[in-house]
């Protein structure tokens, strides 16, 4: 095996378990319904990516207390990915059960990553990785993120899901 070989197996991440998260993370759970499959009755991929923001935004409310919408909307704060990817594991198919996990990344002054875990039957099927810049929807320019939602994220990465 050469170099490029090794360096592109460590590249490629392992699917975790259930069990690796922290107890206390944060979920969201979803039914893979017939309307994200392809015709293979496979999840259509960016259906799951639709499906990571409702729990983004679940996320928001339940767990931060913000209502996402009023951010949006009347404070006009844009919460918009400058980076979205994702890992597969396994598949998933009409009828499948996900529980998706909060975890935070990295929170800086302008922009904060999460990372999400897609378990199926306590096993990782996907992993998405996202990056938010807060911007003025008034300007189209990144600002400094929201004293309220910077505590608030905050506050979740030290007490919930380390």
């Amino acid at each position: 095996m050469n170099d490029q070989n090794i360096a592109l197996q460590q590249e490629i991440p392992s699917p975790l378990t259930a069990e690796a998260l922290p107890p206390s993370c944060w979920s969201f759970k979803v039914t893979i319904r017939h309307g994200h499959c392809d015709p293979a009755g496979i999840v259509y991929t960016p259906k799951f990516f639709d499906l990571f923001n409702h729990a983004i935004e679940g996320w928001f409310i339940e767990v931060l207390g913000i209502d996402y919408y009023h951010v949006i909307g009347e404070r006009r704060t844009g919460l918009g990915y400058v980076t979205a990817s994702a890992d597969f594991f396994a598949p998933c198919m009409m009828g499948n059960k996900l529980e998706i996990f909060v975890r935070v990344v990295r929170i800086g002054s302008k922009s904060y990553t999460l990372m999400l875990h897609a378990m199926k039957e306590g096993r990782e099927a996907l992993r998405g990785h996202f990056t938010t810049v807060t911007t003025s929807l008034d300007h189209h320019k990144s600002i400094v993120i929201p004293a309220d939602i910077k505590a608030a994220i905050v506050a979740y990465s030290g007490k919930w899901c380390q």
